[in-house]
């Protein structure tokens, strides 16, 4: 392994260990997701619908969504992804893949999503979601291996201004190569949306070996175009902003994370709506 791969992969390490379990989560699902610190679960209508596949149930149009991150603005903790969403019938289907990584370490995930809103005898929505994830790792003179990964998750209007939601990975318990287990996650979420311009969300993330992360994001939006986004989390301890604009077909979103001793970590998103 070259100076230059050895010293990236210590970096990721690093990371990994000063960040706790969360570092995984908080720089995926589009930047509008980063801006609002992960805070996700029971956000609807979300076309990456990384915190909770059910958010993909009232997402009515074709859409094809791009992203990338960098942790702290090291270049070995880069992350590239891209998902396209297709209302199908009474469901919609999710397609995605996602890239983490550098040569001497490489994370891939696949998915494939599937969601639907019903409508129980509460007349209220109730919207659900599977997502069959692919999850990869290559290391440089270790090998490679793989394994598929159950994701589910709900939501529910318990009122038109609150939405609950509640989302888990990795049901199955998949294991990579048969050994290392693949991280088993939790979320509940709520979503206080009083008024059109303004949404308030909630979330609580634990992962099986780690402590609980608490997240919270505001997202206001200022003008016909414009949505403003503020957002913080405990599992690093952090705090994240971001915008996003819409005009037209075309929606691009901006975000920043800011981790105290590690410094920040942008994002941008690009999703085009037909």
């Amino acid at each position: 392994m070259s100076r230059r791969r050895h010293i990236g992969l210590w970096c990721a390490l690093l990371v990994a260990a000063l960040t706790g379990g969360a570092r995984g989560q908080s720089l995926e699902g589009g930047a509008r997701a980063v801006a609002l610190a992960g805070a996700t679960t029971a956000l609807t209508a979300d076309v990456w619908a990384h915190a909770n596949p059910a958010a993909w149930a009232d997402w009515r149009r074709a859409a094809l969504s791009l992203m990338v991150s960098q942790a702290y603005g090291l270049e070995a903790l880069r992350l590239g992804a891209a998902t396209y969403v297709q209302p199908v019938a009474r469901m919609t289907v999710a397609l995605g893949a996602r890239t983490f990584g550098f040569d001497a370490y490489r994370e891939t995930h696949l998915w494939l999503g599937l969601a639907r809103t019903l409508h129980p005898a509460t007349r209220r929505p109730l919207r659900l979601g599977l997502s069959l994830r692919y999850q990869h790792v290559a290391i440089e003179r270790y090998g490679a291996a793989g394994a598929l990964g159950l994701w589910a998750g709900l939501q529910a209007e318990v009122f038109p201004w609150l939405t609950v939601g509640m989302a888990a990975t990795n049901l199955n318990a998949p294991r990579l190569a048969g050994r290392e287990a693949l991280p088993r996650t939790l979320r509940l979420g709520l979503a206080y949306h009083p008024a059109a311009p303004l949404r308030l969300l909630v979330d609580v993330y634990k992962e099986l070996r780690f402590a609980p992360d608490f997240r919270a994001g505001l997202e206001v939006q200022a003008l016909p175009v414009l949505t403003l986004r503020v957002g913080t989390g405990t599992l690093p301890e952090r705090i994240t902003a971001g915008f996003g604009l819409t005009i037209g077909p075309i929606q691009a979103d901006a975000a920043a994370e800011y981790h105290a001793v590690l410094g920040w970590s942008p994002a941008l998103s690009l999703t085009l709506v037909r």
